[in-house]
């Protein structure tokens, strides 16, 4: 029966399993394209399905949804503008498919929010997504011992693009530094273990962009850096440094010859033909400004240009293009609201949030990822916190 104020009593069998289930798919998204279904696509796809039809059906027997903040309102309308734009998109199937994709990542953050109400519980959601990292990392490592190749010389869990894995990843670093500071005894050995894992598996992937996100780690070294142990330090920086160390010395032969080519790509290249991807791109932007060219369009709107189906290779470009400028300050808003509640935590936290935010903001600067489950995790998690800086924590199965 619901408790007083409208709670579910903790050991209500549904909550339990949909936070379970909630717990699952948060592991499972590191190395989601590598368990993929016959006719029901990847595990994640699966497991968010699930989490969602028992979520809701918590919710409906507790009788009272949580009250909502401001990002979550603002994530809606920017993804029901999204949808909207299927009345004047220029590739109809794509905008639809795309709208059920932000409908299904809306879908998994409203469930964080309503399912996520204790430091406790969005601390095993990190420690999810981290074990979750690691096993993947033992997976790309496994590859590259096998040498089965992803692309050439770079090595990725099965079904995933080397870059998209990289940044994952480095993602799943930031929030194994956190834990490390947060965790004490074996607990303590085990996260820093699947760090090294993480680290290596970076490196593997040969992903230059996620090297770069990699090392923006260091701005949570900083911002925590009064608030830690010397022994915390110590492991952070020792992380931190068998990055560079493996870039310039321990990483296979042919990974630290093209990570090595960053400085000249970057200043002299094309950045792998990004450059004119994005300017296809902004062709397309002023051709339709306000609106954009529909939820999906880039790689058909940008075809005669490129003659190739490409993404446009940056969030924001892909959000500005696709939505137009409406879409584009919806996008905007929700982004700033999220750094507005991380500016709100307690120290500990606005430097994991700050941290995760700066690693996600570089990362989205080469690929398109405002369909990515992690990007809407993010998120999700930074309204928890959020929420419960100013609410009192709430009873957690």
């Amino acid at each position: 029966m619901p408790g007083a104020g409208g709670e579910m009593k903790p050991n209500s069998f549904l909550e339990r399993a949909a936070w379970a289930v909630l717990c699952l798919l948060v592991f499972s998204l590191p190395m989601e394209k590598g368990i993929q279904f016959p006719h029901l696509g990847t595990i994640s796809r699966l497991l968010g399905q699930a989490a969602f039809v028992v979520g809701v059906a918590a919710v409906v027997r507790r009788g009272k949804l949580r009250k909502p903040n401001a990002a979550l309102p603002l994530a809606a309308f920017f993804v029901l503008w999204g949808g909207l734009s299927w009345v004047w998109s220029v590739a109809r199937p794509e905008t639809l498919a795309h709208f059920a994709t932000m409908a299904q990542l809306l879908g998994m953050a409203w469930l964080i929010w309503e399912l996520c109400r204790t430091a406790a519980a969005q601390m095993q959601l990190i420690r999810a997504f981290v074990g979750g990292a690691a096993v993947s990392s033992v997976w790309t490592i496994a590859r590259a011992v096998l040498n089965r190749q992803t692309n050439y010389r770079r090595y990725a869990t099965a079904g995933f693009d080397p870059n998209d894995l990289g940044i994952t990843l480095a993602i799943a670093l930031t929030f194994a530094l956190y834990l490390s500071t947060r965790v004490r005894g074996l607990a303590v050995w085990l996260v820093r273990l699947g760090a090294v894992l993480i680290v290596a598996a970076i490196l593997l992937t040969a992903s230059r962009t996620a090297l770069v996100v990699s090392l923006v780690n260091v701005v949570y070294l900083a911002l925590a850096w009064r608030h830690t142990t010397i022994p915390q330090r110590a492991s952070s920086i020792a992380l931190l440094a068998l990055l560079i160390v493996g870039t310039l010395w321990l990483a296979p032969l042919a990974t630290r010859r093209r990570l090595a080519t960053l400085p000249r790509e970057a200043t002299e290249g094309t950045l792998h033909d990004r450059t004119r991807i994005w300017k296809a791109g902004l062709q397309l932007f002023e051709r339709y400004p306000v609106l954009g060219i529909g939820l999906g369009a880039y790689p058909k709107a940008a075809y005669p240009a490129l003659h190739i189906h490409y993404n446009a290779h940056n969030t924001f470009l892909s959000v500005l293009v696709e939505t137009g400028i409406a879409g584009f300050v919806l996008w905007g808003l929700l982004l700033a609201t999220l750094a507005w509640f991380a500016g709100l935590l307690a120290a500990s936290e606005r430097a994991l949030w700050f941290t995760a935010l700066a690693v996600w903001g570089v990362a989205v600067m080469t690929v398109t990822w405002e369909q990515r489950k992690p990007t809407w995790l993010i998120f999700a998690l930074i309204m928890t916190a959020w929420a419960r800086a100013f609410q009192p924590e709430e009873r957690q199965p």
